[in-house]
């Protein structure tokens, strides 16, 4: 009780004294007990800033406020530093104890995701869709601040809910601790999410955490039926015209006052390294007389924007605005580079700049030596001109110029040489390859030929040395059994990205153990150019009793990829195009390996510029966990850029984290990466270089070397713990069933394995999964197309926990679940 005894005595207890500066009257008989949700630096936002910083200044605005702008007889706060720790039970006590007579707990939400953001109150409530808690006041107050707080965060909102209907959790008193074991009108509430980036980043703002106090200065206000003063506050975001994202830095005046938007040097250099990650772009100003003002925006490498502001009368004012760069736009990069080639007629010379560009004045700014005649095309916002080649002649060298008189969309001048100052012409010379009258070639095959002892489902890719005609690879890729004649079912997909073509073939059903296979490729696959491959490829391979067993998924992507952050979101994630670096699920480039309907999109651009290049895709949950005797997987779509590819895992080893050796991405299309985590080889990042179990999964990484591809797209799916050993589904007898069954696993309870038989009557695709209690999938024991029969499969269940599991038996005619106890 010391703690509680000292800060009964210097930090809880806030007396004010009646102010003959008060605009406001009516509460000198009223308190209240503001509570900072959290203390010291618990629940770090996305970019390192905490709720708990967050609320303990949002209190302390709001306390001053309400001392020197009121008349209220006292006000109480539970903390007024970063220092000391508070206990939910001290606060609730010595609110109490003290006979506070309203207590308002201030916090922000959080998200595995950081797409959520909205606010939300919370009142105690007495039961499932129940009345309020006595003493009443706090649903009122709620359904108040709601409105203003959702207003001044200028975001959505989840309402104003009791707390007992909002969590769903049948009680016959109030479900949090702040509304149950409070004496006085009590409620929560939530503005935003500190995991929502957007969010995170304005929080840093001191201004910011002003304005959202504010909104419960007037929640107050109207509680008590008061009139609320002239609210005197402009406020508002500042941002790029073409990029949109928020400018740093710049200078904001009116009427005598000046602010200036937050900067790395004033705040952001506290969150991260990299001077170009965060920005909020916010300015707000109190104490602005009634009626309408010049506001004037201004910062170095803008245009200075001259406005207005007319003042509402009872509530923030806001003035977002969009400045215009002055930097004269230059040339960013092109395709091909200078000095390097292209065939004409089928590659067009693309041209990016690095702002928007006026089409007149740039087009007949262009000009072609030798003369030939062109026409333009223009993409990206108008930041990407696009030459046709087609009157190019093969085997030859063209100089192209952009002269000075080319302008920027908003008038400004050209910078040719790219030195910052505008004038000069760009030059640049691109050469013409031989005509092709050559048939693609095949530069690799997955299986290698002539391997052994190759997976029973493997994914088959074949890679060309340069695109392909699409419509001529329908029934030209064949998997024929040796020794019986027959082919392999399969599903055909066809890539084609950088000027080279892949096919993957996805079996649907097992191949044989220990067979010989033959990939037939056909006569009759094209090029662009109608160069025809005439003759037929052969390339074997021998299966071997194997099979990657999926042990524990980690992620499917099945929902999403809410559990990922944008790859920028990472304080280890540098050089890198900010604004072309993202992530998102899709539907449309799946792995069918595994009967997959969505993956996780990878956009990447690096800034070549930079002399150091990572990116983190980071995973935020912290389960499951596994250890180091079997082999971390994932299905990789490949871009052959030649980039390099990691996984990174959490240890509890010297500096926490392990990485894989680097994998060079000179794939296209599908392929099964495999970290083998028995071998304990490791590459150089945090870590010691030793697996140190528990483990779990941290991120996928990327690095860049110069002469690979700048950017590029990949895409992910199915990361989990695999072994490589005989297929875990085997048959029981050769007996037809008469119906579909599935069996309780025996031994149940067990540890750590058990078997679940199953009966299929008729050949079908099945999968039998595997689930915890809250419905989250833990592994897919089969996903396979079986025969007519019964058989048999072991779950082994090392990685997981004890507790109550569900196996789900599913075909296109049957679903059934059973329960089982995993008891260790």
């Amino acid at each position: 009780m010391k703690i509680l005894k000292t800060l009964a005595v210097s930090i809880l207890i806030i007396f004010s004294f009646n102010s003959i500066k008060a605009q406001v009257t009516g509460l000198s008989n009223w308190n209240i007990y503001l509570d900072p949700g959290h203390s010291q630096f618990e629940n770090m936002g996305i970019y390192g800033y905490s709720e708990a910083e967050k609320n303990l200044r949002v209190g302390l605005h709001l306390r001053q406020m309400l001392l020197n702008w009121t008349d209220i007889d006292t006000v109480y706060i539970c903390r007024e530093d970063d220092f000391v720790q508070v206990t939910l039970q001290q606060r609730t006590d010595q609110a109490n104890a003290l006979g506070a007579a309203h207590y308002h707990s201030i916090h922000s939400d959080a998200s595995s995701s950081p797409t959520p953001n909205s606010t939300l109150l919370l009142w105690g409530q007495m039961g499932i869709n129940g009345p309020e808690k006595t003493p009443q006041g706090g649903k009122k107050m709620s359904d108040i601040m709601v409105v203003l707080l959702t207003a001044g965060m200028r975001t959505t909102t989840r309402g104003s809910v009791g707390d007992r209907t909002f969590y769903g959790v049948p009680g016959s008193v109030p479900y949090l601790w702040v509304n149950r074991e409070t004496n006085m009108a009590s409620e929560l509430s939530e503005a935003g999410f500190h995991t929502n980036p957007t969010q995170n980043q304005r929080n840093m703002n001191e201004l910011w955490k002003r304005m959202e106090a504010k909104t419960m200065f007037w929640t107050i206000l109207k509680y008590h039926n008061l009139p609320r003063p002239y609210a005197g506050t402009v406020a508002g975001i500042i941002t790029d015209f073409e990029s949109s994202l928020p400018i740093n830095g710049a200078i904001i005046e009116i009427n005598g006052q000046i602010d200036t938007t937050d900067t790395w040097e004033s705040l952001f250099y506290r969150f991260t390294n990299d001077p170009e990650l965060l920005r909020n772009g916010f300015y707000y100003f109190e104490n602005i007389p009634q009626g309408t003002h010049p506001i004037k925006f201004y910062r170095n490498g803008y245009d200075t924007l001259y406005t207005t502001v007319t003042m509402q009368d009872t509530f923030i004012t806001f003035k977002d605005v969009q400045m215009i760069s002055n930097t004269p736009p230059t040339v960013a990069s092109t395709n091909p580079a200078n000095n390097d080639s292209l065939y004409p007629g089928y590659e067009n010379l693309v041209i990016n700049f690095s702002r928007q560009m006026d089409r007149s004045s740039t087009e007949n700014a262009v000009s072609i030596t030798p003369s030939i005649g062109v026409t333009f095309s223009w993409s990206n916002n108008d930041k990407t001109l696009s030459i046709n080649t087609s009157n190019f002649a093969f085997n030859s060298s063209y100089q192209i110029t952009i002269n000075p008189t080319a302008q920027g969309k908003f008038g400004h001048p050209f910078d040719g040489n790219g030195d910052g100052t505008p004038g000069d012409s760009f030059i640049m010379t691109v050469y013409t390859k031989q005509q092709d009258n050559a048939a693609p070639q095949i530069v690799s095959v997955y299986p290698n030929p002539n391997s052994s002892n190759v997976e029973i489902k493997p994914v088959i890719n074949i890679l060309f040395n340069e695109a392909v005609s699409a419509s001529t690879v329908s029934g030209k890729v064949k998997v024929l059994r040796n020794s019986t004649g027959a082919f392999a079912n399969g599903i055909l997909r066809f890539f084609t990205i950088n000027g080279r073509s892949a096919i993957n073939f996805f079996v649907t059903s097992l191949l044989a153990e220990n067979e010989t296979y033959t990939i037939q490729l056909l006569p009759g696959i094209k090029d662009v150019f109608g160069n025809e491959i005439t003759a037929q490829n052969d390339y074997t391979f021998t299966t071997g009793n194997n099979t990657f067993n999926q042990l524990l998924l980690i992620d499917n992507f099945e929902n999403g990829v809410g559990s990922w952050w944008q790859p920028t979101q990472s304080g280890s994630t540098i050089g890198v195009n900010a604004g072309n670096t993202n992530m998102a699920v899709s539907t449309s480039i799946i792995n069918l390996n595994t009967g997959s309907t969505r993956s996780m999109q990878l956009n990447y651009e690096w800034n070549t510029s930079a002399t150091n290049w990572l990116i983190r895709e980071k995973y935020t949950p912290v389960t499951p966990t596994f250890d180091n005797s079997n082999i971390l997987q994932a299905f990789v779509w490949g871009d052959g850029s030649n980039n390099l590819f990691r996984f990174a895992v959490i240890d509890q080893g010297i500096g926490g984290y392990e990485v894989s050796p680097w994998y060079s991405i000179d794939w296209i299309g599908w392929k099964a990466v495999n970290w083998n985590l028995a071998e304990g080889q490791t590459g150089s990042w945090l870590g010691n270089g030793i697996l140190e179990p528990p483990l779990r999964f941290d991120s996928f990484q990327l690095t860049y070397s110069s002469g690979n591809a700048s950017q590029g797209t990949l895409y992910f799916d199915d990361l989990r713990i695999v072994n490589f050993a005989p297929l875990s589904v085997e048959p029981i007898d050769g007996s037809v069933p008469v119906s579909y069954s599935l069996s309780q696993n025996y031994p149940n309870p067990f540890n750590p394995s058990t078997k679940i038989n199953f009966s299929l009557p008729e050949q079908t695709t099945l999968k039998i999964i595997v689930s915890d209690i809250l419905g989250r999938e833990v592994t897919t024991l089969v996903n396979d197309n079986l025969n007519a029969g019964s058989y048999s499969v072991e779950f082994n269940a090392t990685e997981l926990p004890s507790g109550i599991y569900f196996y789900t038996m599913i075909t296109d005619n049957f679903k059934q679940v059973r329960k089982m106890i995993l008891l260790k």
